[in-house]
Formats: C-alpha cells, sequence, structure tokens
C-alpha cells in the first residue's frame, strides 16, 4: 500500500521507496508539462521546482531533508531537461505536527506557515515568462493546506505556481 512506501521513504529513509515515489513525481511531471505546453501552444524551457520544506523538528529527528532527498531522485530521472530546484522557502513560525489534524485544523496550522526567502526570489524573478513553469514538490498532499500556503508565500512576491508535483494524493482531494 502507498502510505507504507511514503513511510519508508520518509521516517526509514529508503532508497528503494524512494526511487519509487520518485517515479511518480515524474509522472506527474511529464503530465503537467504536456498539459502546460498544450494550453499555451508552445514547449516549455525552464522548469523551476520548489521543494515544500517539511517541519524542521521532523528533519532534525529523520536526520534528513525526505523531500529534498524526493526532488534529487527526480532530477536523476531528468537530466535532458533544463530544471531548476530553488529551495526559497522556510517556515516563518513553528507549525504542528499535521497527522492527526482534521481539514480545518490543518488550514489552520498551515496558515501564513511559509516565508520566501528575499535573496533567493531574485532567482524566482527571471522564470516569470511563458516558456517558463514553476512546480511546488511534495510527497503526499492530503487537504492542500501545506500547498496553498506555500503558493500564499510566492504570491506575496508576486509570482504564482503553474502546479503541484506530488507522488500522490489523498482520495477526494480537489484543489
Amino acid at each position: 500500500n502507498l502510505s507504507r512506501i511514503i513511510l519508508a521513504a520518509k521516517e526509514d529513509n529508503q532508497l528503494q521507496a524512494r526511487v519509487f515515489l520518485a517515479e511518480r513525481l515524474n509522472q506527474s511531471l511529464k503530465k503537467a508539462l504536456q498539459e502546460i505546453s498544450s494550453s499555451r501552444g508552445q514547449t516549455i524551457q525552464k522548469i523551476v521546482i520548489i521543494p515544500i520544506p517539511s517541519r524542521r523538528l521532523a528533519d532534525r529527528k529523520r536526520g534528513f531533508a525526505h523531500v529534498e532527498l524526493l526532488v534529487t531522485e527526480l532530477m536523476t530521472l531528468n537530466k535532458i531537461l533544463d530544471i531548476q530546484v530553488l529551495k526559497c522557502l522556510s517556515h516563518s513560525r513553528k507549525i504542528s505536527d499535521q497527522t492527526s489534524l482534521n481539514f480545518h485544523e490543518r488550514a489552520v496550522n498551515m496558515k501564513g506557515a511559509f516565508v520566501v526567502d528575499q535573496i533567493k526570489y531574485l532567482e524566482i524573478y527571471p522564470t516569470m515568462n511563458s516558456n517558463s513553469v514553476v512546480f511546488l514538490v511534495d510527497d503526499l498532499v492530503t487537504t492542500g493546506a501545506t500547498v496553498q500556503a506555500a503558493n500564499s508565500a510566492l504570491l506575496t512576491l508576486g509570482r504564482s505556481v503553474d502546479g503541484v508535483l506530488a507522488s500522490c494524493a489523498t482520495q477526494g482531494f480537489t484543489h
């Protein structure tokens, strides 16, 4: 089951599980690029991937940053694409573990949870053209609260994302 694979990668640092998740991310990337290229009527030339960071405490306990390792695996699958990984998001405050939170509690927990590094914003600015896309990356989308908080942080600097790449989403996720 997929939740076991996510936990194996996220909590046990199992490479095989992470590679499996990266392959799902890669499928999402390919599909998104096809859809965006088709809707814009042009080929996408530049891809910017922004990993959504985990809670600092979770990364410290694990001894690694799961989403960053997942993005590294995704990059190994796409050596021919022009992809820039931009680690520009950080937490603006302490957030709670969301495992046991409901939809509303997650939204409250994540509201205003991220800030964008002002210096790295200068790296985002050149991506604001029609031949580029910006994707947020997370391993799992449950309610969308984390994704919305990350996108809101980018919006404060005038850049919205073109999509979200996730290894999986919970059944019924609609955002």
